[in-house]
């Protein structure tokens, strides 16, 4: 299977060359995928081998200089306004530039290690070219939604035993009772669930598109998190269902049927003997089934980590501008490994590799996407009131996740997660060409009227 797989991967990376040129789209959507499951590919490319070269790779990190190329590729479409959150993607992009550079320079085996972190800058040339037409976002939401659904089902597989990813947990929920199997945290990526969630969200607050295809959708993203139990996860998703009251209709009433899905979906975990807030326990599978203590919670690694970038700082001031290049390494205060390269927080990791003008870029990218969002969300277009509300609400989880895990630094997630970004960035491309449409197909049907009158 090993093998099977990894030939595999190299044939696809060889029919990439030819997409490049001939079907740039296709190379990009067939990136984001590869960049999805990379964690999966590269345990199979791990077993087998790693196919002679010295190193771990995945499809992923040739597809990604194959992405940048294609993007010359694509047609441009001249921008007349420059916003504020194309800016500081471009600006991003540039610094995670540099900050690969200078790891190259400074400790190259670790930055080619961790240089997956700047994945995210290639889906971001692309997507700045390519989504500027309405009919491309909807096929791009089309194409995240069958892309995590087949994410869910993997899922199941994974929880059930049914299947075992070839990178396997080593924390394990049998003694639970609950569902066998590893929770996929490291095969698969749970963050995603918070994108069905909020489209499922901004789709039934705008009231666009089948009210059923958005209830399976939300129930899916819903279902997802609870599988993942992931902590992170489980406070985004509650930030962005308070934050939907601000969206819906009824807001009391929404806020009942919320709480009732809550209860409901308790005991049904309950009577499965499903028990997942076992994450939230200290020293789970280990007798100790108490909540952490505040103490014990600033002794962990998560805890730690920002006394030990602040200390790392105040010995090197020097870096603190452009930071430390990606791969740079910090002496851990407990855990196997004597250093590490990773944080879990978001803002950590940009202030880790691009220092201050990262964090602050970052701040300000967040701040502008959800001033703007929260804008589309009010248009009289029910398309772009959707995905002004889909947007708001996942910024607004994204920003709540990156206190406690990588966001647009993870070096799975981000590649996909920066394209909603983008789209947000050019919205008046999209919302001419929308309009545009609608023009067209109103005087389609005037045309059309003249016509069915002389044949009555």
């Amino acid at each position: 299977m090993a093998i099977f797989v990894s030939v595999l991967c190299v044939l696809t990376i060889v029919i990439s060359l030819l997409l490049v040129i001939l079907r740039p789209v296709w190379m990009f959507y067939l990136f984001l995928a590869a960049a999805a499951f990379n964690n999966i590919l590269a345990g199979y490319i791990y077993r087998a081998n790693n196919l002679g070269l010295p190193i771990t790779w995945a499809p992923a990190d040739f597809l990604s200089w194959l992405t940048l190329i294609a993007a010359l590729f694509v047609p441009c479409v001249k921008c007349t306004n420059s916003s504020v959150i194309r800016k500081a993607v471009f600006i991003l992009v540039l610094l995670s530039a540099i900050s690969l550079v200078q790891g190259m320079v400074m400790s190259p085996r670790n930055a080619l290690t961790h240089s997956r972190v700047v994945h995210f800058a290639a889906a971001s040339v692309f997507a700045l070219r390519y989504f500027t037409d309405y009919n491309r976002v909807k096929g791009f939401l089309r194409f995240c939604v069958t892309l995590l659904l087949v994410m869910f089902v993997l899922h199941i597989l994974i929880r059930l035993g049914i299947y075992q990813p070839p990178i396997s947990e080593t924390e394990r929920l049998v003694e639970a009772g609950g569902l066998i199997g590893e929770r996929g945290t490291r095969s698969l990526i749970p963050m995603f669930y918070l994108v069905l969630v909020s489209i499922a969200l901004g789709r039934i607050s705008g009231r666009a598109g089948k009210f059923l295809i958005s209830i399976i959708i939300l129930l899916v993203g819903l279902a997802g998190v609870v599988l993942s139990e992931t902590r992170s996860t489980y406070g985004a998703i509650a930030v962005m269902l308070s934050a939907s009251l601000i969206f819906m209709r009824g807001r009391m009433k929404i806020s009942v049927i919320f709480v009732l899905a809550g209860l409901i979906a308790v005991c049904a975990a309950t009577a499965l003997g499903f028990d997942f807030l076992a994450r939230f326990r200290s020293n789970y599978g280990q007798g100790d089934y108490s909540l952490p203590s505040y103490y014990q919670y600033r002794q962990s690694w998560r805890g730690i980590e920002y006394d030990t970038i602040i200390s790392s700082y105040r010995r090197q001031p020097y870096f603190l501008l452009l930071g430390r290049g990606v791969g740079a390494m910090h002496p851990a205060a407990i855990g196997i490994d004597p250093e590490v390269a990773f944080y879990h927080s978001e803002y950590l990791g940009w202030l880790d590799r691009c220092g201050l003008l990262g964090l602050i870029t970052l701040l300000i990218l967040f701040f502008a996407c959800l001033w703007r969002s929260f804008a589309l969300a009010r248009s009289d277009i029910p398309p772009l009131r959707s995905f002004g509300a889909a947007m708001f609400l996942l910024m607004t989880a994204l920003a709540a996740e990156g206190f406690f895990h990588p966001v647009f630094s993870h070096y799975r997630a981000a590649s996909l997660l920066i394209c909603f970004v983008v789209i947000l960035a050019n919205w008046q491309q999209i919302y001419m060409s929308l309009t545009e449409q609608q023009e067209f197909s109103e005087e389609e049907q005037t045309d059309l009227e003249p016509a069915t009158a002389d044949s009555d």
